[in-house]
């Protein structure tokens, strides 16, 4: 994420802050007194670390580009407040033992504080290409395979903390070793939150009863309402109450019916309706072909469109007129 700075607000004061060469911003005047580090881990992962009190409710975001495809798997360590997201319910969180995974998705995210509660947080944030290295290597959890194969997938989600999540990230927030030594043991640690993490979105759903003939009905009324519009489709919350059926159970529809989720469905429509696009209406320019697909930044749509055809949609659509 290329950030331009981070804000903290409250109702009285706004206080916007960029990075010094060193990765820090510094809160020391006015009602919020804390800090955000940011620190490089390897290629396409950065840590995050922060730690602030305020004496009136306050809120925190970051000012600057929120790009397709970025995830930020975080840990709560201390304070209370909620994350707010568009296209997420409003995640709330109380005391230490909060884990959460929260997709960028080119939309504005807000970290709502309480006041007077000391807030400590740890999160790694990783790019589209730190993802697929690791999915070559070891896979990803379903949940992070659909937002890497859809950058545009809204995800946040929250849930308890365990011991190992939490051991890591204080060993993070408070590293032992400086110089070189702490370059290594803050990758090894990192990584090694990561993988608690993935563990735990990778833990198996309950096994629910096979589909009835009334689900399956509105599987199918959910599938023609997303998509009847690839450009805004609604969410999978928002999709689920439409029909009335719960996220999870909408999903397992879907794989019944089709076999993939609604993500899944809604990636491959738009790949098959920008690869038809491509071959026949060489007229539009691609930025605004990818636009009508439902992809504001043109260079998301592109590594969409290769991962899912192998090739740029440029060069389809050089081979097509070439024919």
């Amino acid at each position: 994420m290329d950030e331009m700075a981070w804000i903290a607000e409250t109702a009285a004061s706004r206080d916007a802050r960029n990075f010094d060469s060193e990765g820090r911003i510094a809160f020391d005047d006015g009602p919020f007194s804390g800090f955000i580090e940011r620190l490089p881990v390897r290629p396409g992962i950065a840590l995050y670390r922060v730690e602030g009190v305020s004496s009136h409710a306050w809120q925190l975001r970051a000012q600057g580009d929120a790009p397709a495809g970025n995830l930020v798997f975080g840990a709560m360590l201390d304070g209370a407040g909620a994350i707010e997201a568009k296209g997420n319910p409003r995640q709330s969180w109380k005391g230490a033992g909060r884990s959460f995974v929260l997709s960028l998705a080119e939309r504005e995210i807000v970290y709502h504080l309480e006041a007077g509660k000391q807030w400590r947080a740890v999160t790694l944030m990783l790019e589209p290409d730190a993802l697929e290295n690791l999915a070559a290597r070891n896979g990803l959890p379903p949940l992070i395979r659909d937002a890497l194969q859809d950058g545009q997938l809204p995800i946040l989600h929250m849930f308890e903390i365990n011991r190992a999540v939490m051991r890591a990230a204080h060993d993070l927030l408070q590293p032992p070793y400086r110089g070189n030594m702490a370059t290594l043991w803050r990758e090894s640690k990192a990584l090694e939150l990561l993988t608690h993490q993935f563990d735990r979105l990778g833990e198996s759903a309950v096994v629910q009863p096979s589909i009835t003939p009334r689900d399956l009905a509105r599987v199918r009324e959910a599938y023609h309402l997303l998509m009847a519009d690839l450009r805004t489709p609604p969410s999978l919350d928002e999709l689920a109450a439409l029909v009335r059926l719960a996220p999870r159970r909408l999903n397992q529809g879907f794989r019944h019916v089709y076999g993939m989720t609604v993500f899944e469905a809604l990636l491959d429509a738009r790949m098959k309706t920008a690869h038809r696009m491509i071959c026949e209406r060489r007229d539009i320019p691609l930025k605004h072909l990818a636009w009508m697909v439902g992809y504001n930044q043109l260079s998301n749509f592109i590594s969409a469109y290769r991962r899912r055809f192998g090739v740029p949609p440029g060069q389809h659509r050089r081979e097509s007129e070439a024919d």
